[in-house]
């Protein structure tokens, strides 16, 4: 990943740290989420600086983000402020656990406590985040890696009707 060209104030980042330890609360030899350096080296380094069109992680950039804590801050229960959050805005929300998730269990001390207290043959990566280090930094102005025009899209099961393609089946095919 490409260094962070932003960064978070004192107050931001303390808040970001209560927000995480809420969110995953250590248990046996699991750090506290706080005591780990994912806020450096994964957070910032996702999060973009400016993503006005939500496309890499929707709802959520550095703007969004600060707005985001700045509301979090003081809250005397966070697990109650992080749960507000939810439902007030669930895109914000799911953004941030996303990085949380991701970002706790890629540290290297979260990928010991896994091998101490639950499976001595775990080897994090490639999991949870794949094989980021042998890929190229994210690069949003490279077309290939981020198409200016969306491509897809999901359809629930319920909503897929049948297409009549008879040309498929000229040559005395089966239905």
């Amino acid at each position: 990943m490409a260094d962070s060209v932003w960064s978070l104030s004192n107050d931001e980042r303390a808040t970001l740290e209560r927000a995480l330890d809420a969110l995953l609360p250590p248990a046996g030899s699991f750090p506290a989420p706080s005591q780990t350096g994912m806020i450096d080296a994964f957070i910032l380094q996702r999060v973009p600086d400016s993503d006005p069109e939500g496309r890499l992680y929707p709802a959520l950039d550095a703007p969004a983000l600060a707005r985001l804590l700045e509301g979090l801050q003081g809250a005397g229960d966070m697990t109650a402020a992080l749960a507000d959050l939810e439902r007030r805005e669930p895109l914000a929300f799911t953004a941030l656990w996303r990085l949380a998730v991701y970002g706790y269990y890629a540290q290297p001390e979260t990928i010991a406590a896994i091998q101490r207290d639950l499976a001595p043959a775990y080897h994090g990566a490639p999991l949870p985040i794949g094989y980021t280090h042998a890929m190229a930094p994210w690069d949003a102005q490279d077309p290939l890696q981020m198409p200016r025009e969306p491509r897809g899209s999901y359809i629930q099961t319920d909503q897929v009707k049948r297409v009549d393609v008879p040309w498929l089946h000229e040559g005395g095919g089966e239905e």
